[in-house]
């Protein structure tokens, strides 16, 4: 049996959930029905394993399945594809950790689930919307930002002005760049440039949460030392860790204690034999794109490889 709001859709024996749902009338996207194409992704609670066999780790956490191979046993109750519904949130704190860039905490005012390292939109009130990292885990109790105040910006640039106490509304989570412990000895390479840091922040302290034990490189890329912010909190975290390592990359110039130029030479370079590695990938989308292909022309799993590319925000 199928549950989709409130249609309940019986299945004949053998039949798949995308052949059920067709049979129902209900419009599905689908293309080789061989779990190959993955047109016909969708979310339920609980899908049966061997529908999921082949997607990657983060979205079988999130419950998508194929339905062209899912025979659910019992009931199955599918997840709409509707927006999430707006929250109000409370500003904790806003701290500027670096020129132009804003560590803003904003509390839920109802319970608000996300995983470290996904993304959520802020609602300006004339209507515009911008993405933001998240940085903290669940149990802070309060969703950290780093935001970067573009010229202009219409978004930004509120965010950058409110106050303790103001009220910001938001929408999420979503992405698929955070941590799944499947495997708590795997090397973990997170890498991303400017406010790339939030996600990545996110991540580690979600993996060191779950008892990850296998080696971690975090590495930040600035444009000038100026622009590696949050560097003692990081270095704290790396010392109550030790198996965190931090480095920090100035693309422009560096002293002796930071490395200097390419994050993607530095990545493949402290990945080691890349088939054991996942990478976390953030921040500009330029410099995402070219270390994601970077790592799979030099033998990492493409699957391995999770990015959120930061699109270039409009003013």
């Amino acid at each position: 049996m199928l549950s989709l709001g409130a249609q309940e859709i019986p299945l004949l024996e053998g039949e798949t959930v995308l052949e059920g749902l067709e049979r129902s009338g209900v419009d599905v996207a689908s293309g080789c029905r061989a779990g190959t194409c993955c047109k016909c992704m969708l979310r339920a609670d609980s899908p049966p394993p061997e529908s999921q066999s082949t997607l990657r780790p983060t979205l079988r956490a999130q419950g998508y399945f194929l339905a062209c191979q899912a025979r659910p046993e019992g009931r199955l109750t599918l997840h709409s594809a509707e927006a999430p519904t707006p929250v109000d949130t409370r500003v904790e704190e806003i701290e500027h950790v670096a020129e132009g860039v804003a560590r803003i905490l904003l509390r839920p005012s109802t319970p608000f689930p996300f995983r470290p390292g996904q993304y959520l939109d802020v609602l300006h009130p004339d209507g515009h919307a911008r993405s933001y990292s998240i940085a903290s885990l669940p149990s802070d109790g309060v969703l950290e930002l780093h935001v970067r105040e573009i010229p202009n910006g219409r978004v930004s640039g509120w965010l950058h002005g409110r106050v303790q106490g103001d009220d910001v509304r938001i929408r999420g989570a979503f992405g698929q760049c955070f941590h799944v412990a499947d495997d708590p000895r795997k090397k973990l390479l997170l890498v991303g440039a400017g406010t790339g840091l939030a996600p990545l922040l996110g991540i580690a302290r979600d993996a060191l949460s779950q008892g990850h034990a296998g080696p971690i490189d975090l590495i930040h890329g600035g444009l000038e030392p100026g622009r590696l912010y949050l560097r003692e909190e990081l270095s704290r975290l790396a010392e109550q860790a030790p198996q965190l390592r931090i480095h920090h990359c100035v693309l422009r110039r560096a002293t002796q204690h930071e490395h200097e130029g390419q994050l993607d030479e530095l990545a493949v370079r402290l990945a080691g034999p890349l088939a054991s590695v996942r990478a976390f990938l953030c921040g500009d989308g330029e410099i995402v794109h070219k270390l994601r292909r970077k790592l799979f022309l030099a033998g990492m799993p493409s699957a391995e490889i999770l990015a959120d590319p930061f699109l270039p925000a409009p003013a």
